[in-house]
């Protein structure tokens, strides 16, 4: 409903403190605490702000164990390492360094959300 509202031109003032759905439906968000406003942008400007340029690699190696490397985003593209490991690797997962908005209000507020 917020959505379809939003979405016809209306003009949505959202509290909450389900992360999940700010991120989902909210072009600007806004963490207040202690009266004050700490943090306001988009949600995407906030996860980049706050996130790391990493992206983190689970491989398999020679003998079947499971390795970790993380690799910074900026040069990523030309790093041989990480394309390496891409070619030649059994891959178990791969992760950006991009945070949520429930750990950016925990760092900005210093309250843990309920869940």
């Amino acid at each position: 409903m917020i959505r379809e509202f939003k979405q016809g031109g209306g003009t949505v003032f959202l509290t909450t403190h389900l992360m999940h759905d700010a991120d989902e439906l909210c072009d600007r968000v806004a963490f207040i605490a202690g009266g004050e406003i700490r943090e306001i942008d988009s949600p995407r400007n906030l996860k980049l702000r706050f996130g790391q340029r990493l992206v983190t690699v689970e491989y398999r190696d020679d003998g079947g164990g499971v390795r970790k490397e993380s690799f910074d985003m900026n040069g990523l593209g030309s790093n041989e390492r990480f394309f390496h490991i891409l070619r030649t690797k059994e891959i178990v997962t791969i992760h950006s360094g991009e945070t949520t908005l429930d750990d950016i209000f925990i760092k900005v507020t210093g309250v843990k959300l309920v869940e």
